[in-house]
């Protein structure tokens, strides 16, 4: 047997204290947890940005179209960078996204600060800046797989979104203070700037093991999606996911608007929002290994209920404080989802074919997301914000209760063939 890695000799096995105890998995989380912070500020700077450059005219058309161009992009880039996700080690796809992401955004920055940016150069330079966007989002869930071993694989899928929602409690309130003194143009410069300390501590980790050679199924993401295929766990998350991404997709267009034309408040409302939400996805993040022993689909259809619910009061109750309270518990249920999906597709991905079905997946769900967003815009602009959020909550519920037929009907299946299965002779 060989010995352990140079930077894991004499730490146990699992849990989150041996995962930090890996110099490289450490340095890597930091600069995720740095660059979150930075994308929690742009979580309230996109928006609103988008809304001083409409001068009050399309302004949730334009948020959508900014939101949407921040992800989209990438993922139809993303078509054609099979053989780059096969070949590539999961820290170069990261920091190919973070150099990429850097550069844009501050050029967005500039062109803010100096008051020059129109509306069509913003929505450019943030597509631009989307184009690698599935490269780090693949190298970020394969990195694990490369800098730690399978038994702390949970802990580090925690570790590393727990450090994601964690920033955002300081990012968005941090967003507001700094639009609020100076304007959205430095808030997405500081996301840049995140960006390239991302791109440091890419460079500063080292792996520790290698994963296994790509398979003949991971040299194209044709072949990716064919073999996603086959591979019912994957693809189940996967189809879940993208129902789930693709309903939430109108809050972020309608929840800035509600914001600014309902509640007739300003960036540190929204940025309240936001923090709340991060906090209660921290708590709920941290729960994602005892939430398991539920059963993974069961917790993540129950996800999807409680988060659908707690959008309803938006389109019944204007109130501030209300608000605050919805999307502080819906961060709580929220938090366990991506630890826990992010387990099922490393879990069920065959030796080799990790980082291809990965890829396959994300070019799937993250679409879901921005195509919500880009379809939220004339949605609002239609019943507006409020409705909006309305509809989606009740469409999310409506789209859990479906799922959960579906997983009682699967379930009750897979009891009578394990029922009628003969014993095995010992």
């Amino acid at each position: 047997m060989s010995s352990p890695p140079d930077d894991l000799n004499g730490v146990p096995d699992g849990g989150v204290r041996a995962a930090l105890r890996s110099r490289s998995f450490s340095t890597l989380l930091a600069g995720y947890a740095v660059s979150a912070i930075g994308d929690g500020m742009t979580v309230v700077a996109l928006a609103w940005l988008a809304i001083v450059l409409a001068h009050g005219h399309g302004t949730g058309v334009l948020v959508g179209a900014a939101i949407a161009a921040y992800t989209l992009p990438g993922m139809v880039a993303g078509m054609g960078l099979g053989r780059i996700l096969s070949r590539w080690d999961p820290r170069s796809l990261v920091l190919a996204d973070a150099l990429l992401r850097a550069g844009s955004l501050g050029l967005v920055a500039v062109g803010a600060v100096l008051g020059i940016l129109t509306p069509l150069e913003y929505v450019g330079l943030l597509a631009v800046s989307s184009l690698l966007g599935l490269l780090g989002v693949t190298g970020a869930l394969t990195s694990v797989v490369e800098l730690l071993p399978e038994s702390q694989h949970v802990a580090g899928n925690s570790l590393i979104t727990v450090a994601s929602f964690a920033a955002y409690i300081a990012g968005p309130a941090l967003a507001g203070l700094v639009i609020a003194l100076a304007g959205p143009g430095p808030a997405i410069g500081a996301d840049a700037a995140s960006y390239a300390v991302l791109a440091g501590a890419v460079v500063l980790s080292r792996r520790i093991q290698r994963p296994p050679a790509p398979t003949s199924e991971a040299q194209s993401m044709v072949r990716a999606l064919g073999a996603l295929r086959r591979q019912p766990s994957v693809l189940g998350i996967t189809v879940l996911c993208v129902v789930f991404f693709g309903l939430y997709g109108p809050v972020e267009v309608a929840l800035p608007v509600f914001v600014s034309q309902t509640l007739h408040a300003g960036p540190g409302v929204l940025g309240g929002y936001w923090t709340l939400f991060a906090i209660g996805a921290t708590a709920g993040g941290l729960g994602a290994s005892y939430v398991q022993r539920f059963g993974l689909w069961r917790v993540a259809v129950a996800v999807m209920a409680a988060w659908g619910a707690c959008l309803v009061p938006f389109g019944f109750v204007d109130s501030v404080f209300v608000g605050f309270a919805a999307l502080a518990v819906g961060g709580l249920v929220y938090g366990p989802f991506l630890p826990l999906k992010k387990t099922i597709i490393q879990r069920h991905s065959p030796p080799g074919s990790l980082t291809a079905l990965a890829a396959a997946s994300a070019i799937l769900t993250l679409p879901a997301s921005p195509i919500g967003t880009a379809l939220g815009g004339p949605l609002v602009a239609t019943i507006g914000p409020a409705p909006t959020l309305l509809a989606s909550g009740l469409a999310t519920i409506a789209a859990a209760a479906v799922a959960a037929v579906i997983l009682v009907i699967h379930q009750g299946k897979r009891s009578r063939q394990l029922g009628a299965t003969p014993p095995v002779p010992g």
